[in-house]
């Protein structure tokens, strides 16, 4: 009877021990294809980039539907010749539009984007008439419209940090 215990922790240590190389090894293919140059990481920083461009292309809206424009120039990498539409009152992403393109350039440092989106402008109705005065008083003085665009931008990465380097809203 001692010899079958004695053969069956043999067995046992044999398959624990195998078990147990098999992450070992794993890790070891892992490590040899990283140290091979596939291109994984230029895809994980490019992913990360993407990313990075989303989030800033959400706080750009975050600004502009709560109507601090000025906040929202600080976010290009030329704020003083930021294209900051003053009639822009809220801008959201399409839910049911094709996704969104984010384009990042091989080398990391610059990057092209194309969202669908919805938009709503607000416009003073300018004139001295009296139908518009009385809409002034009743607080109806502006044109409002509500429609379907295109937002196209390119991105350059500036010290580590991505900005808006241009933005268009294009009509669909």
């Amino acid at each position: 009877m001692s010899t079958n215990k004695m053969s069956t922790r043999r067995r046992f240590f044999g398959h624990a021990g195998a078990a147990l190389s098999v992450p070992l090894s794993a890790t070891a293919a892992l490590a040899a294809e990283h140290s091979t140059g596939d291109g994984s990481a230029a895809r994980l920083a490019a992913l990360e980039d993407a990313n990075a461009i989303r989030a800033l292309q959400r706080e750009y809206a975050r600004l502009v539907n709560s109507g601090a424009h000025a906040d929202a120039a600080g976010l290009f990498a030329e704020p003083a010749a930021a294209p900051i539409d003053a009639s822009l009152r809220r801008l959201a992403a399409d839910r049911f539009a094709a996704h969104e393109a984010i384009d990042v350039a091989p080398d990391g440092a610059t990057a092209t984007a194309r969202l669908e989106c919805t938009v709503e402008t607000e416009t003073a109705i300018a004139g001295g008439y009296t139908l518009v005065d009385m809409l002034c008083v009743q607080g109806e003085g502006a044109l409002r419209a509500v429609e379907h665009r295109v937002l196209e931008s390119s991105y350059a990465k500036r010290g580590g940090a991505w900005k808006i380097a241009s933005l268009v809203l294009r009509r669909t």
